[in-house]
């Protein structure tokens, strides 16, 4: 695999299956696994939800953002927060030491996978609107879009490796 920016940063709705796929591509590449919201937690020592909540949404980004910004190694997979996308910031920063690869996944399938204990991070509307607002951006920011619409975790990983190796 030539890939010079060293990371493979994975970007899409919660449910689209970045943390499967991220340690699917981990195991396979030997990179280390990182997930943005588990830095966010060793940072604060609270989740996601709980900054927003208790701190709100304008404290909560800016943490985001200085966790993402935190990432400073090689050869890793990031899995991202479903809600990263609207950080230009964080963004920004990833596209520079990484590849973006967007795990495209339809409505129904994200809101099938859904389920009560996992709540989104979010202070108003619903999932299908949260939906429409992102899809534009994981797009905008992606270098490769794989579509992840009934598709096993492990054709996902070899299909993202294989749309690396021939960039």
């Amino acid at each position: 695999m030539t890939n010079p920016k060293k990371n493979i940063v994975l970007i899409g709705m919660p449910g689209s299956g970045k943390t499967t796929v991220g340690k699917i591509l981990s195991d396979r590449l030997g990179y280390t696994f990182v997930d943005t919201d588990q830095l966010i937690c060793e940072l604060t020592d609270k989740t996601p939800r709980q900054l927003v909540e208790e701190d709100g949404l304008e404290n909560f980004m800016k943490i985001q953002d200085e966790a993402v910004l935190s990432i400073n190694n090689n050869n890793c997979i990031i899995s991202t927060g479903g809600g990263l996308v609207h950080s230009e910031i964080s963004m920004k920063y990833l596209k520079s030491i990484g590849i973006m690869i967007y795990l495209d996944t339809k409505y129904d399938i994200i809101r099938e996978r859904m389920d009560s204990s996992r709540k989104l991070v979010r202070t108003t509307g619903t999932l299908l609107e949260l939906y429409n607002n992102r899809v534009p951006l994981y797009k905008k920011y992606a270098d490769t879009v794989i579509n992840c619409d009934s598709v096993d975790p492990d054709v996902v990983s070899e299909t993202i490796l294989g749309s690396i190796s021939s960039k």
